[in-house]
């Protein structure tokens, strides 16, 4: 039961994720919350010894790409599209 919680949980923060880092690029900050909340997390954890890093280095990389590059990628397809928004309202 543990495990379904945790999975269900896992996956209401990547839909988040997702969709936060979607928001146009005036509310570029809104795609930063899961990412500087895992920062803060790490550094908790960091702070209180719970971290092996010669052991737990891929299960902390892992995540802070994953969290990084879909900001970066949800970030630049809102450019995109606002970009795409503006010639369609220069073409009128």
């Amino acid at each position: 039961m543990r495990l379904a919680i945790t999975l269900v949980v896992a996956l209401a923060v990547l839909v988040f994720h997702y969709w936060a880092s979607r928001r146009p690029t005036r509310y570029w900050y809104v795609g930063g919350i899961i990412p500087l909340a895992w920062l803060v997390l790490l550094a908790a954890a960091f702070s209180h010894g719970m971290v092996n890093w010669p052991q737990d280095w891929k299960i902390i990389v892992s995540p802070t790409l994953i969290f990084f590059f879909m900001w970066a990628e949800g970030h630049e397809a809102a450019r995109k599209k606002e970009l795409a928004k503006m010639k369609a309202q220069d073409m009128e």
